[in-house]
């Protein structure tokens, strides 16, 4: 079906003009108005795809019907015409909601342009937008589970941050304790609605790049854009991930990996809070939140001399330290559940309840990978499980000190058993780094750190 487009003019033989030529430039269905009220019943009756309307008319005119059209379609294209061409009522215009604003005579072929533009972007903004409210519910506070009093203050800490847009937050923690969950959670918590393309709104973005992934001077190029011919592969202007956010949240993850340079260059963005595009010199603004996140120890750092001590104290304005699993033992059953159902949904397996038995081998290892390595073990138990109750038999090999006394008592202790358990990994994954590495929990790097610490490196 050609989509439908409503014109609505005062003059309706400019109205019936306008219409003959837009069918012969394009396949449309287009009925025509001299009257904003005929539109708004027939548009009830058989909504428009796309509506074309004056500005000037007696009743009511184009900048009142392109709110109350928009008010009850927050992605429908609407044209708005005009004969005075002035900057104020274009503004309000598009302050209503309009699509576009074009001045009579109408550039046939421009208006065609933008027509079908529209209305070929206005199912891909309402997908966007339909999966940005997912995300905002999986992401909500209530997406961090745990009920010891550790991850309530987590909780809280988003509650309080999320409140407060202009902080600056820096999560710590081991590797796979959630900070890119708690990032996310503080966005979606309180991103602003921003301004989408085609009136109505949008959720703000929320834009994480990885610290460590990338040369300085990539990540620079990537952070902060670059201009056309900055340098021999610019061959166009790129927006960079500060601009792409506009009012939402850049996560900056590992950012205790930046290089000195980089780490001078961020706290200039961070204190004046504008930047400039790789070979450009306009300034721009840097509206979004900066969310920054670590598993080293930064103090550390500091007084090694690796990290600058006026971008620490910059970025750790809020602050918090996210709890290791072993720390919150009673959880383990918690969560182990929710991944069981997590993944008997994925894997369409009727997978009802993990054994007792499981559950206190769970409980007993010391989850050098925290949340990530339990996550990860209950999806390969799930993909093994063979039965309605999850039992040892489908856990991957996991050793504990706590369910082998004996060892402890021989003198081990946790580090050897992570080392051990490091160790098995890989030769279960014939010494396959990646896939070790994603069944332990951990990043590539966080385990190349510790084959390195316990001497595993070939």
């Amino acid at each position: 079906m050609p989509p439908k487009v409503y014109i609505l003019d005062d003059d309706l033989s400019f109205a019936k003009l306008l219409a003959a030529n837009l069918r012969g430039a394009g396949a449309f269905k287009i009925e025509v108005f001299d009257r904003a009220d005929d539109l708004f019943a027939r548009h009830a009756e058989e909504p428009s795809d796309a509506v074309i309307t004056d500005l000037v008319m007696p009743n009511l005119d184009g900048v009142a019907v392109t709110r109350r059209l928009r008010a009850g379609a927050p992605h429908l294209p609407i044209f708005v015409l005009t004969a005075h061409a002035e900057i104020a009522t274009a503004i309000e215009a598009l302050k209503a909601g309009a699509t576009e604003y074009l001045t009579k005579p109408v550039n046939l072929d421009e208006l065609t342009t933008l027509l079908k533009r529209a209305l070929k972007e206005r199912p891909l903004i309402e997908r966007a937008e339909s999966l940005e409210e997912t995300r905002r519910r999986d992401f909500s506070t209530g997406a961090i589970l745990g009920a010891d009093p550790k991850i309530e203050a987590v909780r809280e800490f988003v509650r309080r941050v999320a409140s407060a847009p202009g902080a600056t937050v820096l999560l710590l923690g081991e590797s796979g304790t959630g900070k890119n969950l708690v990032a996310q959670a503080i966005h979606y918590s309180g991103a602003p609605e921003g301004r989408g393309g085609g009136g109505g709104a949008r959720s703000a973005r929320f834009v994480e790049i990885n610290c460590a992934a990338l040369p300085p001077h990539l990540l620079e190029a990537e952070l902060f854009g670059y201009q056309k011919g900055a340098f021999t592969d610019a061959r166009e202007s790129k927006r960079g991930l500060l601009e792409v956010a506009e009012e939402g949240t850049i996560f900056l993850d590992e950012i205790g990996e930046l290089s000195p340079e980089f780490q001078a260059k961020l706290l200039n963005v961070l204190e004046s809070r504008r930047f400039r595009r790789v070979g450009g010199t306009e300034e721009l603004e840097v509206p979004a939140r900066i969310v920054t996140a670590t598993n080293r120890n930064l103090e550390q750092a500091v007084k090694a001399g690796r990290f600058r001590q006026d971008l620490y104290y910059r970025i750790r304005v809020a602050t918090i330290v996210l709890p290791a699993l072993r720390e919150m033992e009673g959880d383990i059953p918690l969560l182990a559940e929710h991944f069981r159902e997590f993944f008997s949904r994925e894997f369409k397996k009727d997978v009802r309840r993990i054994s007792p038995a499981a559950l206190a081998r769970l409980r007993a290892w010391h989850w050098p990978g925290n949340v990530r390595e339990l996550r990860n073990v209950i999806e390969r138990a799930m993909i093994f499980a063979d039965s309605s109750e999850l039992g040892v038999a489908h856990l991957p090999p996991l050793e504990s000190l706590a369910a082998a006394p004996e060892t402890a008592a021989a003198g081990a202790t946790l580090v050897d058993a992570e080392k051990a358990h490091i160790e098995r990994t890989l030769a279960a994954f014939n010494g396959n780094v990646q896939r070790a590495a994603e069944a332990l929990g951990i990043s590539r790097k966080n385990l190349w750190e510790k084959r390195k610490k316990y001497g595993l490196l070939e």
